[in-house]
C-alpha cells in the first residue's frame, strides 16, 4: 500500500505519526508533496520544519510541477494507493493535485481541521461547502477531522464517507525534571496573546487566587490589557516573553497545569506537549485537543459561557495540587500509548477503507 500525503506545508504536527508509517506492516511507500517546507510567518516564530524531512523512511517532493506529480502518480497507479489532502479545496496550490488523482484508481481520504466558526458562522461555512467541494465529495472515502465536536457534521455530507475523530501530534519530548515542589500550584499558558486565545479572560478569573503561580510565554495584541491587571494581581505572575521553540519543554516542566482558554483551536497542539512531559490539562470547550480529556486523569475541560466554568476547575486543581504532581509518569505512560507517532499511525491506519 502506498500512502501520499498532500498537503500546503510540512505539518510538524502531522510529521511524527507519518514518519511511523512506513514501518506499518504492509505500508510499502510514504510520500509527502506540498507547495512549500513551511511558511514564513511560522519561520519567524522559530518553528523549523527543514528538520522533519531528515527522515530516510518518507519521500519528500516540495514545490513540484504539475508534470512530476503527474509522473509520481503514472509510477503507481496499478498499485493500491490513498491520497490524503488537506481539505478539498481548502488551498488552491493543493487543488490542481486533488483534480488530477481522479483520473487514476485511486482512493482519497481528507486530513481537515473543523470549520473555523471564530471569523465565519457554520452557515457560511456550509454555504462554500456547496459552492466549491460539493462536487468532489464522491471521490472521498476517508475523512479524519480533528478531534469529535464536528464528525456528525461530516458524516450528514456523504453516508458513503468513513469520518474518524482524529488528532495532531508533535515529536516525543521526554521530561528531565522533578515536578514542581512550591506550595503554590503553577499553571502555564503558552501561545499568542490574541483575542482568539482568550488569554485575557482566563486571567481576570486567575488573578484572584493567591495560592497559583502563573506563567505566560508567548506575546500579542492582549500583553498591555494583561499586564494592567498585574498590580492588583493576588497570583504571583511571570511574564517569559517570546521564547524559541526548543526550550519550551524546559519551562513546561516547572509548571503542574497548562491551561489553553482559546475561543476557537482546531485543535491545539501544545496540549500534547504538555501530557507528553506529564502535565494536567485544562482547556476550553472550543479546543480540538479537548477530545484528548475524557478521562480526568488527563485534564478538565470548561465551558465558555460563564466564568464559573473556569473557576469550578480552577479550584479544583488547588484542591488537588499534590494528586496532580503525584500522577506525572502516568500521563507520561498514556501518553506514549495514545498520542505519541507510533500509536496515531497505528489508529490511522485501522481506520482506513
Amino acid at each position: 500500500m502506498n500512502l501520499i500525503f498532500l498537503q500546503n506545508c510540512v505539518s510538524p504536527h502531522q510529521m511524527p505519526y507519518i514518519e511511523e508509517l512506513p514501518q506499518m506492516q504492509g505500508i510499502d511507500r510514504v510520500v509527502v508533496i506540498s507547495p512549500r517546507v513551511d511558511y514564513d510567518d511560522r519561520k519567524e516564530m522559530g518553528w523549523q520544519a527543514e528538520d522533519l524531512m531528515k527522515s530516510e523512511r518518507v519521500e519528500f517532493v516540495i514545490a513540484p510541477a504539475i508534470e512530476q506529480v503527474e509522473s509520481l502518480f503514472d509510477e503507481i497507479q496499478e498499485q493500491d494507493t490513498y491520497c490524503f489532502f488537506s481539505g478539498i479545496n481548502a488551498f488552491p496550490e493543493i487543488v490542481p493535485w486533488m483534480k488530477l488523482s481522479l483520473k487514476y484508481d485511486f482512493k482519497r481520504g481528507i486530513i481537515t481541521e473543523p470549520p473555523l466558526l471564530y471569523s465565519h458562522p457554520l452557515w457560511q461555512h456550509k454555504l462554500r461547502f456547496i459552492l466549491k467541494d460539493w462536487h468532489y465529495v464522491k471521490y472521498f472515502n476517508n475523512v479524519f477531522v480533528m478531534g469529535d465536536a464536528f464528525v456528525s457534521y461530516y458524516k450528514k455530507w456523504n453516508k458513503r464517507w468513513k469520518v474518524s475523530p482524529f488528532m495532531y501530534c508533535t515529536k516525543w519530548k521526554s521530561r528531565t525534571m522533578p515536578a514542581p515542589a512550591t506550595d503554590k500550584l503553577k499553571i502555564l499558558y503558552v501561545g499568542s496573546l490574541s483575542d482568539r486565545k482568550h488569554v485575557a479572560w482566563a486571567m481576570k478569573t486567575l488573578i484572584k487566587y493567591g495560592n497559583i503561580e502563573i506563567g505566560i510565554v508567548g506575546d500579542g495584541e492582549e500583553r498591555a490589557v494583561i499586564e494592567q491587571m498585574l498590580p492588583s494581581a493576588k497570583a504571583k505572575i511571570m511574564m517569559h516573553g517570546m521564547q524559541p521553540m526548543e526550550k519550551i519543554p524546559e519551562y513546561m516542566q516547572q509548571y503542574d497545569v497548562l491551561i489553553l482558554p482559546s475561543k476557537h483551536d482546531g485543535w491545539g497542539a501544545v496540549v500534547n506537549e504538555a501530557l507528553t512531559l506529564g502535565l494536567y490539562v485544562i482547556c476550553s470547550n472550543h479546543c480540538g485537543a479537548a477530545y484528548l480529556l475524557q478521562d480526568k486523569q488527563q485534564g478538565l475541560v470548561f465551558g465558555l459561557d460563564d466564568n464559573f466554568s473556569l473557576q469550578a476547575v480552577i479550584e479544583q486543581c488547588i484542591s488537588q495540587k499534590n494528586w496532580i504532581r503525584n500522577t506525572v509518569e502516568q500521563r507520561i505512560t498514556w501518553s506514549k500509548a495514545h498520542i505519541s507517532g507510533k500509536a496515531v499511525a497505528q489508529y490511522f491506519i485501522e481506520q482506513l477503507v
